[in-house]
């Protein structure tokens, strides 16, 4: 596992359109830029999950700082099929004085990566992934599939 200690960035973002986007988490250590291929739903889950944990734990975020790092350029940079790895496990701590501790662990073999985010950068990331997430396909009412832009062919209704 390399641990590329504090994070000046975490991002997430998505490529290509709707129904055939890929999600990344992207990393900046060091000056370094690290891009994790994942699924939808490993973005929706540390969204939800970890900012349920970060409010648990009763740390404060700073709102004002949130606002800060969201009107900075927040979009990732496609890594053009030459991501790190595909991230299989996603693991969340949280530290006393309130930093995160991340790793993101390869589906295939024994990559990953670990680092911190401040509660703000995490807290940030969350904001984008609700909306991501929310900008995909359009929900079936009645068998609750992404609609294709081509068209619907609703198992529910044949």
């Amino acid at each position: 596992m390399n641990n590329l200690g504090p994070a000046e960035r975490f991002l997430v973002g998505a490529v290509g359109p709707p129904g055939k986007r890929r999600f990344y988490f992207q990393v900046v250590a060091d000056g370094n830029r690290h891009s994790l291929l994942a699924e939808k739903q490993q973005v929706q889950a540390l969204a939800s999950q970890g900012w349920r944990s970060l409010q648990r734990s009763g740390v404060v975020v700073d709102t004002e700082a949130v606002e800060a790092i969201l009107a900075t350029d927040l979009d990732i940079v496609d890594p053009a099929g030459r991501e790190d790895f595909r991230v299989g496990t996603i693991n969340v701590g949280i530290r006393p004085s309130g930093l995160m501790n991340l790793s993101f662990e390869s589906d295939r073999d024994e990559q990953g990566l670990m680092f911190m985010v401040s509660p703000e950068q995490f807290r940030a990331m969350v904001v984008i992934a609700r909306k991501l997430v929310r900008a995909g396909r359009p929900i079936c009412p009645w068998c609750r599939l992404p609609k294709s832009p081509e068209g619907h062919e609703c198992p529910a209704r044949n």
